[in-house]
């Protein structure tokens, strides 16, 4: 009787350790806000968890300490008389009633004492912790002097080996830790894949760079400086953006930028006004800054709109509020823009590609990679930076596979791009050449 109820208590402190471990103090501040007062005592036993965790390991040893004084004496007093049947010497009968009754008792001591509460406080913590909380709270006050003795014996003989304990309710996670529980929460259906986007985003958020997410120089949008409102207006609702730089005589001279809004204030007062006198001063920051950075100066400067510039000084792109949020929260469609295909399939393995695409979604799409140290970030710009003065309409050239045409260009700028996945071929190709040599 006395084995049994050294079971059950072993397998009280396991489930109450693993319960503790795991239940969410928000969940437990949300039942104190409702009036449980086991909430409460729970809350308080996980403010002081190092203490409490020791009193269910204080538990657990002295449990299994008096399973095994009790368990060989209880074990072999059952098993003796079913080996009086077997016709061996007494000294071998003792050997034999020993190990069976050492294998028996550990076998109930880990299955019951241990893995079936572990288990049951893992799935139904909620209702462990609630169950648990008064008697080990109890247990704690009248074995305190013996747990203080043992976590002050711990810390000095830690401290002679130069270790700093780390406290268990002091446990931190590491990025990768944490997008690992998050992959996790994921797959088992904690979170939906949007919540797990985003909090990858969030990870990722910290190590991107203005021109990464920036605007490029060559799709930047520009209105010339002296023009009227009416001019500058009617150029703005064409291209459907809500601001855009003023440039002197080159993208290399931005003099300020100005707003949809501050346009047609203006153009109801008249629209004959110099748009100079509209002009916003922005935020001027050199491209390799940290987005997070750049977000902060933003806020502070209460702007929405910075230009980058490159090492030489020269205007490299731009980034808005709203580029910087998507990174974090997806997509962000308002009421001026405009949903654009960026790829559409024409026919098997060829495509129509817009020029203003990110090189990250021509990755993604056709499963290739292009350089770190590039200039520009989409698939227009890389073509230009890299073929210069050879483009123009009907410019063609193979890229890891991929065959490419311009297929339009808007003055220096290309609009469009026909791809054509040859990979396929190339294979072919060199399995026949390959057969050819072979025979």
């Amino acid at each position: 009787m006395i084995l049994i109820v050294m079971i059950l208590l072993t397998a009280f402190f396991v489930a109450a350790e693993f319960g503790l471990v795991k239940i969410r103090k928000s969940r437990l501040e949300s039942l104190e806000q409702e009036g449980n007062k086991k909430a409460t005592l729970a809350l308080h036993i996980i403010k002081h968890l190092d203490e409490y965790l020791s009193a269910c390991q204080l538990g657990i040893t002295l449990t299994s300490l008096a399973i095994g004084w009790l368990g060989e004496s209880t074990m072999s007093e059952l098993i003796a008389p079913l080996l009086n049947y077997i016709p061996l010497p007494a000294s071998a009968m003792q050997v034999i009633s020993l190990v069976l009754s050492f294998l028996l008792i550990t076998f109930v001591h880990v299955v019951i004492g241990e893995l079936i509460p572990k288990s049951f406080s893992i799935t139904k913590t909620e209702m462990v912790v609630l169950a648990i909380v008064k008697p080990l709270h109890y247990f704690y006050k009248i074995t305190f002097p013996f747990i203080w003795l043992l976590n002050s014996s711990a810390n000095g003989i830690g401290k002679l080996f130069g270790l700093t304990l780390t406290g268990e309710g002091e446990e931190t996670h590491s990025e990768e830790e944490l997008r690992l529980i998050a992959n996790q929460s994921f797959i088992h259906g904690e979170i939906n894949q949007d919540e797990y986007e985003f909090l990858n985003n969030v990870f990722e958020f910290d190590e991107l760079i203005a021109k990464q997410i920036m605007v490029t120089r060559l799709d930047m949008e520009t209105i010339d400086e002296g023009v009227t409102v009416a001019e500058a207006l009617q150029f703005a609702i064409k291209k459907g953006h809500s601001r855009f730089p003023v440039i002197r005589k080159t993208k290399d001279d931005v003099i300020g930028y100005v707003t949809i809004q501050e346009l047609i204030k203006a153009y109801m007062k008249d629209d004959r006004t110099n748009i100079n006198t509209l002009l916003k001063e922005p935020i001027i920051v050199i491209e390799s800054m940290p987005v997070k950075s750049l977000l902060t100066e933003m806020q502070k400067e209460h702007k929405h709109f910075a230009i980058l510039s490159d090492e030489y000084g020269g205007t490299s792109g731009l980034v808005t509020i709203e580029d910087i949020l998507e990174e974090i929260v997806g997509d962000i469609q308002d009421e001026q823009d405009r949903e654009e295909a960026m790829i559409i399939q024409i026919r098997d393995k060829e495509y129509i590609v817009k020029g203003k695409i990110a090189l990250n979604d021509v990755s993604d799409k056709f499963n290739v990679a292009f350089p770190d140290d590039l200039d520009s970030n989409s698939l227009g710009g890389f073509i230009i930076d890299t073929y210069q003065r050879d483009v123009e309409k009907g410019f063609t050239f193979d890229y890891e596979g991929l065959r490419m045409k311009v297929m339009s260009m808007d003055k220096v700028n290309i609009s469009r791009i026909k791809i054509i996945d040859k990979r396929a071929e190339i294979i072919e190709d060199n399995l026949e050449l390959s057969d050819k040599k072979t025979t």
